[in-house]
Protein backbone atom coordinates (compact mmCIF):
# COMPACT_ATOMS: atom_id res chain seq x y z
CA UNK A 1 0.00 0.00 0.00
CA UNK A 2 2.88 2.36 0.75
CA UNK A 3 4.37 1.75 -2.71
CA UNK A 4 1.06 2.52 -4.40
CA UNK A 5 0.70 5.67 -2.29
CA UNK A 6 4.18 6.86 -3.28
CA UNK A 7 3.48 6.23 -6.97
CA UNK A 8 0.23 8.22 -6.74
CA UNK A 9 1.95 11.06 -4.82
CA UNK A 10 4.63 11.31 -7.49
CA UNK A 11 1.98 11.25 -10.21
CA UNK A 12 0.06 14.14 -8.61
CA UNK A 13 3.28 16.10 -8.01
CA UNK A 14 4.22 15.69 -11.67
CA UNK A 15 0.76 16.84 -12.75
CA UNK A 16 1.08 19.92 -10.52
CA UNK A 17 4.47 20.74 -12.07
CA UNK A 18 2.91 20.61 -15.54
CA UNK A 19 -0.05 22.79 -14.61
CA UNK A 20 1.72 25.30 -12.36
CA UNK A 21 4.34 26.58 -14.79
CA UNK A 22 3.83 30.30 -14.19
CA UNK A 23 1.62 30.09 -11.12
CA UNK A 24 2.19 32.19 -8.04
CA UNK A 25 3.47 30.67 -4.82
CA UNK A 26 -0.01 30.96 -3.34
CA UNK A 27 -1.59 29.10 -6.25
CA UNK A 28 1.08 26.39 -6.09
CA UNK A 29 0.41 25.96 -2.37
CA UNK A 30 -3.30 25.49 -3.09
CA UNK A 31 -2.50 22.97 -5.80
CA UNK A 32 -0.34 20.97 -3.41
CA UNK A 33 -3.45 20.20 -1.37
CA UNK A 34 -4.27 17.74 -4.18
CA UNK A 35 -1.38 15.51 -3.08
CA UNK A 36 -2.82 12.52 -1.22
CA UNK A 37 -2.01 12.42 2.47
CA UNK A 38 0.00 9.48 3.77
CA UNK A 39 -2.11 7.24 5.96
CA UNK A 40 0.32 4.49 6.98
CA UNK A 41 3.02 4.46 9.62
CA UNK A 42 6.26 6.19 8.51
CA UNK A 43 8.13 2.88 8.73
CA UNK A 44 6.26 1.54 5.71
CA UNK A 45 7.40 4.50 3.62
CA UNK A 46 11.01 4.14 4.81
CA UNK A 47 10.94 0.48 3.79
CA UNK A 48 9.45 1.47 0.41
CA UNK A 49 12.31 3.98 -0.03
CA UNK A 50 14.77 1.19 0.74
CA UNK A 51 13.14 -0.97 -1.95
CA UNK A 52 13.33 1.91 -4.43
CA UNK A 53 17.08 2.24 -3.75
CA UNK A 54 17.62 -1.50 -4.19
CA UNK A 55 15.57 -1.44 -7.39
CA UNK A 56 17.56 1.51 -8.75
CA UNK A 57 20.78 -0.40 -8.16
CA UNK A 58 19.31 -3.49 -9.81
CA UNK A 59 18.20 -1.48 -12.85
CA UNK A 60 21.64 0.11 -13.07
CA UNK A 61 23.13 -3.34 -13.45
CA UNK A 62 24.39 -3.95 -9.94
CA UNK A 63 24.04 -7.68 -9.37
CA UNK A 64 23.03 -9.09 -6.03
CA UNK A 65 24.15 -12.49 -4.84
CA UNK A 66 21.51 -14.49 -3.02
CA UNK A 67 23.42 -14.04 0.24
CA UNK A 68 23.42 -10.24 -0.11
CA UNK A 69 19.65 -9.82 -0.07
CA UNK A 70 17.42 -10.81 2.80
CA UNK A 71 14.30 -12.77 1.87
CA UNK A 72 12.09 -9.84 2.85
CA UNK A 73 14.05 -7.58 0.48
CA UNK A 74 13.72 -10.02 -2.41
CA UNK A 75 10.00 -10.35 -1.70
CA UNK A 76 9.76 -6.57 -1.48
CA UNK A 77 11.34 -6.16 -4.91
CA UNK A 78 8.73 -8.53 -6.35
CA UNK A 79 5.97 -6.49 -4.70
CA UNK A 80 7.56 -3.28 -6.03
CA UNK A 81 7.47 -4.65 -9.58
CA UNK A 82 3.80 -5.60 -9.17
CA UNK A 83 2.91 -2.18 -7.74
CA UNK A 84 4.76 -0.44 -10.58
CA UNK A 85 2.94 -2.49 -13.22
CA UNK A 86 -0.42 -1.84 -11.54
CA UNK A 87 0.32 1.90 -11.48
CA UNK A 88 1.39 1.89 -15.14
CA UNK A 89 -1.82 0.05 -16.02
CA UNK A 90 -3.94 2.63 -14.17
CA UNK A 91 -1.99 5.57 -15.63
CA UNK A 92 -0.67 4.60 -19.08
CA UNK A 93 1.75 6.94 -20.80
CA UNK A 94 0.92 8.69 -24.06
CA UNK A 95 2.57 7.07 -27.06
CA UNK A 96 3.27 10.50 -28.57
CA UNK A 97 4.63 12.56 -25.67
CA UNK A 98 5.08 10.06 -22.81
CA UNK A 99 2.99 11.90 -20.21
CA UNK A 100 1.08 9.64 -17.85
CA UNK A 101 -2.70 9.91 -18.13
CA UNK A 102 -5.25 10.36 -15.35
CA UNK A 103 -6.73 6.98 -16.22
CA UNK A 104 -6.64 4.45 -19.01
CA UNK A 105 -10.01 5.52 -20.41
CA UNK A 106 -9.06 9.10 -21.36
CA UNK A 107 -10.16 9.97 -24.91
CA UNK A 108 -7.15 12.25 -25.46
CA UNK A 109 -3.76 13.00 -23.95
CA UNK A 110 -3.75 15.56 -21.16
CA UNK A 111 -0.36 16.83 -22.37
CA UNK A 112 -0.26 16.94 -26.16
CA UNK A 113 -4.02 16.42 -26.76
CA UNK A 114 -3.53 13.65 -29.31
CA UNK A 115 -6.73 11.60 -29.67
CA UNK A 116 -6.47 7.99 -28.51
CA UNK A 117 -7.98 5.20 -30.57
CA UNK A 118 -9.93 2.53 -28.79
CA UNK A 119 -9.06 -1.08 -29.47
CA UNK A 120 -11.31 -2.68 -32.03
CA UNK A 121 -12.20 0.63 -33.68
Amino acid sequence: MALEAIFEEDFVRGRIELQAGGASAETRARMEWQIPQRTLSPGYYRYADHLFRLDAERRAGVGFASAELAAFEADGLVVLDRARHAFEHRHPSCGACGIRQENRFSPECCGCHVKFRRRGK
